[in-house]
């Protein structure tokens, strides 16, 4: 289960997330740095907890990067409840349906998830919030895992009812709490959402990592940080994406973003082909393996929040095709001239695409032409 809840604008669970170069002393790296980091890939797990070095343990040598990359969606994208900033924004919410009434409540460091028919209730404290904006919760139950009834909807602004929960009408509170999660989906969640949390084949709550921070990409790093304070810079034990091809940087990234073998399971289907960003760009008219400009940290910078707005990708896009009609295509710049406009270009040829069940709407990465009502080709 890989939750991806992001809106165009940078919701996550499931952000644009992707790979810009490291930099600063240390880090730059040959991705052979060690035989064990040269397979790095965000969603695999460390065997050990102690092969983590932990964010602030970088923040030592790369303090300007830290502090961008903290603001980022990626890094905000699971959190303790009672520290994420949506839940901190919103001490108290509540929403009613089918005779039921559901609310989150802020007390101290624990957020509670309430339950009531009017005549009895279920409480239970929340272990995880998933999502930079929009955002999904998860509690224990009589020591299995749940994921609860109600989501925050950042198109919204409030609690609202969880896509995945489709019993409109519960026969009971325990039936009315959400959506049982096994542990190994649970896990499977936390590989993209709290990285840091999943050690080989389980997590470990009490050591919760809150989202994505510089391991989830550049590998645990112990190791590089006792190199650097021994003082040995030419071994820096530590995976550096910035070296990776377009098409490995693609397969890296898809790794949460959703590639072709993710789309092939089946999970992904009609209008929700939308939400596996590195499937939909492979698949665009531009795309081209062999070009660094597509890369996905060509256009975005996963040390820095998401840019909002199309037209700050104008300049991406201009990179690769002429500006003007007169001027001739050649090969830096091998995409012809827009018949329609200069700015907006992702208004027209990367359209926002609603999906069924979804308050959100997703930026579609099947870059191409576009023309209003033409059907959704997945």
């Amino acid at each position: 289960m890989r939750i991806n809840y992001q809106s165009a604008r940078g919701l996550v669970l499931f952000t644009l997330a992707v790979m810009a170069a490291a930099g600063g002393r240390g880090c730059a790296g040959d991705v052979r740095g060690n035989e064990n980091d040269a397979q790095w890939h965000p969603t695999r797990a460390v065997l050990h907890l102690e092969d983590y070095a932990g964010r602030e343990a970088c923040a030592t040598c790369h303090r300007a990067i830290y502090e961008k990359q903290k603001t980022t969606e990626m890094a905000q994208s699971g959190a303790r409840p009672a520290e994420s900033r949506i839940i901190l924004a919103h001490p108290a919410m509540s929403y009613e349906r089918g005779g039921y009434t559901y609310s989150l409540h802020r007390e101290g460091r624990q957020v509670i998830y309430t339950v009531s028919d009017g005549h009895g209730k279920i409480a239970e404290p929340l272990f995880i919030a998933i999502g930079a904006n929009g955002q999904l919760y998860f509690f224990q139950h009589h020591g299995e895992y749940y994921r609860a009834a109600v989501s925050y909807s950042f198109s919204q602004g409030k609690l609202g009812p969880d896509d995945a929960f489709k019993v409109s009408a519960p026969a009971s509170l325990d039936a009315a709490l959400g959506q049982s999660v096994t542990k190994d989906a649970l896990r499977d969640c936390l590989r993209c959402h709290s990285p840091g949390t999943v050690v080989g084949e389980r997590f470990d709550l009490e050591h919760f990592v809150p989202g994505d921070s510089c391991e989830a990409c550049h590998g645990p790093g112990a190791k590089h940080v006792a190199a650097m304070r021994a003082g040995k810079h030419g071994e820096s034990l530590i995976f550096n994406p910035a070296h990776l091809r377009a098409e490995q940087e693609l397969d890296f990234c898809g790794d949460c973003h959703h590639t072709i073998q993710q789309v092939k399971t089946g999970v992904f289907r009609g209008a929700r082909t939308v939400i596996p960003q590195a499937y939909r760009l492979a698949g665009s008219r531009c795309w081209n393996a062999a070009d660094s400009r597509s890369r996905c940290s060509f256009c975005h910078d996963t040390h820095a929040p998401l840019m909002q707005g199309n037209g700050a990708y104008d300049a991406k896009c201009l990179a690769c095709h002429v500006s003007s009609a007169a001027a001739p295509v050649r090969a830096d710049q091998p995409g012809k001239a827009c018949p329609v406009g200069k700015q907006d270009c992702a208004h027209c040829h990367m359209p926002k695409q609603s999906v069924p069940g979804s308050t959100a709407q997703f930026t579609d990465h099947r870059i191409r032409i576009a023309p209003p009502g033409t059907p959704y080709p997945e």
